[in-house]
């Protein structure tokens, strides 16, 4: 029985020894990756756990500015601080929540807007839903006028 895939991500690790290995995938540049430094990891080194939670902070992102773009709502800044939460129980680690606080600046008048625009994306966020893990999410809007915008 086949699968039908719209779309298709793949990518390849390589070990490169004990401490590191190195992610790929076509077309990118390849990333280093260790146990986080709490872990007997690297510092400086990107962790499997922080590309997880970057991942979800980088998907939310880009589903909310597609809706906005979809939806003519103007978007002047937006950031996204992500936090997973782990914890270890019955002797294994695994992460207990997601965080995602969000900072939206929109013109004046567009703010109630920009909030639903972000529940949307928190709905439609394609990792957020894969993760059998809440995500938990806190926005906060700004208003700029538009002259101040253009400045």
């Amino acid at each position: 029985m086949g699968i039908f895939k719209v779309h298709r991500y793949g990518v390849r690790t390589r070990y490169e020894g004990s401490q590191t290995l190195s992610l790929e995938a076509p077309g990118k540049p390849m990333l280093r990756v260790a146990n986080p430094p709490d872990r007997n990891g690297i510092d400086g080194v990107w962790s499997p756990e922080e590309l997880l939670i970057g991942s979800l902070a980088a998907c939310y992102e880009r589903t909310l500015v597609a809706i906005a773009e979809y939806k003519g709502m103007p978007l002047h800044a937006v950031r996204v601080d992500a936090t997973g939460h782990v914890q270890r129980k019955d002797s294994k680690y695994h992460f207990a929540l997601f965080e995602l606080d969000i900072d939206l600046e929109t013109d004046v008048g567009r703010e109630r807007e920009a909030e639903h625009v972000a529940e949307l994306a928190h709905e439609r966020c394609l990792v957020g839903s894969a993760l059998d893990v809440p995500v938990h999410l806190s926005v906060e809007t700004h208003a700029t006028s538009v002259a101040a915008a253009l400045a």
